[in-house]
């Protein structure tokens, strides 16, 4: 039988203290979903983004981007949902029933933490595109299994309100990036 490794968080926190402790992993994951989408909200309108990604040209009479190319610039963010956010979700299905939930989280995390760095090293629109849909698979595995993870150790009683904490928490992401912006 498998033993359990010492680092695990089950030998710091039981009951109450490991439900909040899993809760928050997952809350945070949600929330900078959030967060991503508010961000890119913003920087598609940004001059040096527009610029980089060629859909359109920054007019300095109104200190305003103006859009030569709106589907360019939509599709750079519809890549990240369809195909890369749907392929995560799959994925994240797939090795969560596999490779456990723990593990899948760990593997979400660390494949959008890299889609993002790509992300930042975009020097043109195929780049971020490709940047886009690789951050997405990430985003679709945490997706998937965050609530997931989080429902199956919460008490029966409480699933719905652990839910719904998660997803609001995906509106505050959003919020919080408009507003540090």
């Amino acid at each position: 039988m498998d033993q359990i490794s010492k680092y695990n968080l089950v030998h710091k926190y039981e009951k109450r203290a490991l439900l909040i402790a899993i809760n928050c992993v997952a809350a945070l994951s949600i929330f900078f979903f959030g967060y991503d989408q508010g961000v890119m909200g913003g920087v598609n309108t940004s001059h040096s983004y527009v610029d980089i990604m060629s859909f359109g040209h920054w007019d300095d009479a109104t200190g305003q981007a103006v859009i030569d190319k709106p589907t360019l610039q939509g599709g750079i963010n519809a890549v990240y949902y369809l195909p890369g956010t749907l392929l995560g979700a799959f994925v994240g299905g797939f090795c969560g029933d596999r490779c456990g939930r723990i593990k899948t989280i760990a593997l979400g995390a660390l494949w959008a933490i890299i889609g993002a760095a790509i992300q930042c090293s975009a020097q043109d629109y195929k780049w971020m595109m490709c940047a886009r849909v690789f951050t997405g698979i990430g985003t679709g595995i945490l997706n998937a299994i965050t609530p997931v993870w989080a429902t199956e150790t919460a008490e029966y009683t409480s699933r719905g309100q652990f839910v719904s904490i998660e997803f609001t928490l995906n509106i505050f992401g959003v919020v919080a990036a408009y507003w540090i912006e």
